[in-house]
């Protein structure tokens, strides 16, 4: 049998070069993503093969990143389910129709990036605030002059925020449990980077909003949109309980899948009492995606939207990023870029939380958004520099987050890209917009630098240097 091969410092930088040129060509000149991904994933094999890595390693590799992966995936279809059954339902119609009624153009973009922040903090579910409340504000935003690509930049920030500091949410429930640090001194320690930041993002929220709507809204079109929900739907307040209740179920800590299950029956039955849908159709709606003809243009793609089908392209590259990702890691080059590339660079407690930022963006973009892979990667790789350089290891769970599970919806390959494009009908013109997500990053530096927010491993702030 052929002798494994530690790969070498330049055979780890040619081949992460070559991994992400393969993406980013491959995507530039109009290939599908998912299939984009997978070019990815057979320069990852052949990386493999040259360094005589043997195949059931590989294997163990994929089984173990895809069981971490399946909760997600399966808060995915429920998703999918939801959005098809609430648009059925009314539930979306509803939000919209009341949304448009007393909403300001001139509010509308902070306050997407504030109701998709609270959603996410008590939902615990980013993609579910991108599919709920997300969606809703898209809807109304389609009926001002504000671009579309602003709006959903603040549904993301917003959905983001929230995720990241939800105790419900898989990835701060991740990050604590691998760096070893208790739930709640790991959200304590991202409130010096998240808030600060989350108040910056909101105040240019605020400003473009108002630049940008100049107070404007087309009257016609909203009166239009509002006359045609209304006719097409039996419009009411009580619809609005079904996504209140996906934020009772994290209020009473249910897990994630248990609370959007639950969720899914309630809607069913709302649908079945407030529009008279029939549950053989409801179920349709929930696997194909609610559609309907109201005869106004406008409208129809607003409504058209849901079902398990709907997530096939994202579950599938879901799954095939997650393949990439599982072999990168298998092959050794993350492990060789860290400690013979990035570990040079440190030499103080700044520069060390700068290179884990780095290399979690590295392996969030190797990995199309694999904010898993990403978190618990470089937390293998950095928490003994941590340790040996007397620095909390919250700091290094808050550094994971910061960057980790923050960047994965600016990877334009990415996962989490791939569904906020779906859900909402966008391109990703809005990565740009999604400032929330650049701005902590500088907080995360500015703690390092100054001190504040920075321990040591028995709890004492440590000195700015």
């Amino acid at each position: 049998m052929e002798e494994r091969k530690k790969p070498s410092t330049a055979f780890a930088l040619i081949s992460f070069f070559a991994i992400v040129l393969v993406l980013i060509v491959m995507i530039n000149i109009g290939v599908n993503t998912t299939m984009s991904v997978f070019a990815g994933v057979i320069v990852a094999v052949i990386i493999t093969k040259i360094l005589g890595i043997p195949w059931k390693e590989v294997e163990k590799s994929i089984i173990s990143t895809a069981a971490d992966c399946m909760p997600t995936f399966l808060i995915v279809i429920m998703v999918g389910m939801l959005v098809g059954i609430w648009m059925a339902g009314g539930t979306v119609p509803s939000l919209m129709y009341y949304g448009m009624m007393v909403i300001s153009p001139k509010i509308l973009v902070p306050l997407a990036f504030v109701l998709c922040a609270l959603t996410s903090e008590f939902t615990g579910t980013s993609f579910g605030s991108v599919a709920t409340m997300g969606l809703a504000m898209v809807g109304i935003a389609s009926t001002t002059s504000i671009p579309i690509p602003l709006v959903v930049g603040a549904i993301v920030s917003g959905a983001w925020l929230g995720d990241k500091m939800s105790p419900l949410s898989d990835t701060t429930n991740l990050a604590s449990g691998v760096s070893k640090v208790p739930l709640y001194d790991h959200i304590h320690s991202m409130q010096f980077t998240t808030l600060p930041a989350g108040l910056v993002a909101l105040i240019l929220f605020t400003i473009a909003g108002l630049h940008y709507s100049g107070g404007a809204m087309d009257m016609a079109q909203q009166k239009l949109i509002m006359e045609t929900l209304s006719k097409n739907f039996n419009i009411n307040l009580l619809l609005i309980l079904p996504a209140i209740l996906v934020i009772l179920v994290s209020v009473f800590k249910l897990p994630s899948l248990l609370g959007m299950g639950l969720a899914v029956c309630v809607s069913v039955i709302f649908a079945m009492l407030f529009q008279g849908v029939n549950f053989v159709d409801l179920m349709n709606f929930a696997f194909n995606g609610f559609s309907i003809k109201t005869g106004v243009a406008i409208v129809d793609p607003m409504l058209n939207r849901g079902g398990v089908l709907s997530m096939a392209e994202l579950l599938v590259t879901f799954m095939v990023a997650s393949v990439m990702g599982a072999i990168i890691t298998s092959t050794g080059i993350l492990e060789v870029l860290a400690q013979n590339v990035l570990l040079k660079f440190i030499k103080n407690k700044s520069i060390l939380v700068l290179v884990t930022l780095i290399y979690c963006y590295i392996v969030n973009f190797l990995t199309a958004g694999g904010q898993t892979v990403s978190i618990i990667v470089t937390e293998q790789t950095f928490e003994s520099t941590f340790d040996d350089m007397n620095i909390n290891r919250k700091v290094l769970s808050r550094t994971l987050e910061d960057a980790g599970t923050l960047s994965a919806p600016i990877v334009p390959w990415g996962v989490a890209t791939i569904y906020v494009m779906g859900v909402l009908g966008c391109s990703n013109a809005y990565i740009p917009y999604a400032w929330f997500i650049f701005i902590v990053p500088i907080f995360s530096m500015i703690c390092a630098i100054t001190g504040i927010g920075m321990w040591d491993k028995e709890g004492k702030t440590l000195r700015s240097k």
